[in-house]
């Protein structure tokens, strides 16, 4: 038996993209202070880890999370 696809499945994997990349401008260090430790601050000006890691891994972990649930809902019906 053939599954189709859902014409749902690109807008949601959109949706889930752009709440990553969402997440990932908002906690990446956009400037930062030389001082010791490094302070570095995230484009709405709140203080954010120097590395681009945190912010990696809030995007993916933000984007499966909006996958999972529509993912989840989906197999209720």
């Amino acid at each position: 038996m053939e599954q189709t696809k859902s014409p749902w499945s690109g807008l949601i994997f959109a949706i889930a993209f752009l709440a990553g990349l969402l997440a990932f401008v908002l906690l990446f260090p956009a400037s930062g202070v030389d001082t010791l430790p490094p302070q570095c601050y995230s484009v709405l000006g709140s203080s954010v880890p120097c590395g681009p890691g945190v912010a990696l891994l809030a995007g993916a972990a933000i984007a499966g999370l909006v996958i999972l649930l529509t993912w989840l809902k989906a197999r209720r019906r």
